[in-house]
C-alpha cells in the first residue's frame, strides 16, 4: 500500500523502450513504471501523475530528451533524471550537469546498470530496490 513511485521511461525506439520498462519494473516491482516514445506524451503524463524518476534517451529527435529533462526539472525539482543513451557522456557533459542529472547509462541498458543508478539517486526515494 501507500505511495507508489512514479517512474517514467522515454525512448523513441519502441523495442528499446520496452526493454527499459521491463528492466526498471524488475528492479522496482512496486513502482508505477510508464513508457513513452514521445517526449510530449511523457511530459503530459508527468504533469498529471508526478515524476520521481525519469529514464530518458538524451538523443530524442531534435534534442527532445534534454528539453524534456529541463521541463521535468522545472516542474519537479526533486525528480531524479537518469539519461540512457548511445552517445558518450562527454558529448553531453555540459547539458547533463546543467540539468543536475542523477545518472547516466550508456546503452545497451542492463538490469545491473538500472539497479546501480536506482541505488544512487540524487534525491533518494527508495524504500526497497529489489536486488538479485
Amino acid at each position: 500500500g501507500g505511495y507508489r513511485l512514479q517512474v517514467i521511461c522515454v525512448d523513441d525506439h519502441p523495442v528499446l523502450l520496452e526493454g527499459l520498462v521491463k528492466e526498471v519494473q524488475s528492479v522496482l516491482p512496486t513502482a508505477n513504471v510508464s513508457g513513452f516514445t514521445k517526449a510530449a506524451e511523457a511530459y503530459d503524463f508527468a504533469e498529471r501523475s508526478g515524476c520521481d524518476v525519469l529514464f530518458c534517451e538524451i538523443a530524442l529527435y531534435a534534442n527532445g530528451g534534454m528539453t524534456l529533462a529541463e521541463r521535468i526539472r522545472e516542474q519537479f525539482p526533486r525528480a531524479n533524471i537518469i539519461f540512457a543513451t548511445v552517445c558518450s557522456e562527454k558529448e553531453f557533459a555540459k547539458d547533463v550537469l546543467q540539468v543536475r542529472a542523477s545518472g547516466y547509462i550508456t546503452k545497451p541498458v542492463t538490469r545491473h546498470r538500472v539497479e546501480e543508478e536506482l541505488r544512487n539517486l540524487r534525491y533518494p526515494v527508495m524504500e526497497g530496490v529489489a536486488s538479485g
